[in-house]
């Protein structure tokens, strides 16, 4: 097992999130907002770099997250509208540019408020075993992000487009992906319904 993989996480914070009033990236979570909550997280991992592509309201987010300071490197996408495969890829060509000597890149939404360092370590700790592999989430009937990708499929990641991110992805090699269980981490939130059920539901966790 490599235990000196270098693998950069690729948060993805570009989007609109038009389901939610205000900016998803910044709404109120544990002691700041979803995208500062979930850099937190990824640099308790054992990833060596962290990354966050930016484009609708990316001033804003930068400045109330305080961007410059916390240690991430900052990807901007101009054209954050065509979607998260754009995104994707644009995060990848820049990544690339900066690092010559990547394992994998890591994967993730800045919509996922429930993942923890542990589970991120989980996927990076499987890659180690095998750098050819893709470490993806299981989501049941498919796999999805957080997930790790190796190498040889970099160029595929630079070339992605549209809304659909990485699932073709994924599904066209399907049989080179060990996928792990989040154990309901996964959670995205993409409506104001989710956001103010997942409130009420820490509240309660909390005070049990």
């Amino acid at each position: 097992m490599n235990e000196n993989l270098h693998v950069v996480v690729l948060i993805m914070a570009a989007g609109a999130s038009r389901r939610m009033k205000g900016v998803k990236q910044l709404l109120p979570w544990k002691n700041s907002n979803f995208l500062t909550e979930t850099i937190k997280t990824v640099q308790k991992s054992k990833a060596r770099t962290v990354s966050v592509v930016l484009g609708s309201h990316a001033e804003r987010i930068k400045r109330e997250c305080n961007l410059t300071q916390i240690g991430v490197d900052v990807i901007l996408n101009p054209n954050w509208d065509e979607g998260l495969g754009n995104s994707i890829a644009i995060g990848v060509k820049e990544i690339l540019k900066k690092f010559h000597d990547l394992d994998g890149i890591l994967i993730c939404l800045a919509d996922q408020p429930l993942l923890t360092s542990d589970y991120f370590d989980s996927l990076i700790y499987q890659f180690k075993k095998d750098t050819t592999k893709i470490v993806a989430t299981n989501y049941g009937k498919r796999v999805g992000v957080p997930a790790l990708f190796p190498k040889f499929l970099f160029n595929e990641l630079e070339c992605l487009n549209g809304d659909q991110g990485a699932r073709d992805l994924l599904k066209n090699h399907i049989k080179n992906i060990i996928s792990l269980d989040a154990e309901n981490q996964q959670i995205d939130i993409d409506t104001e319904e989710e956001y103010h059920k997942l409130i009420i539901q820490t509240k309660i966790k909390n005070e049990e």
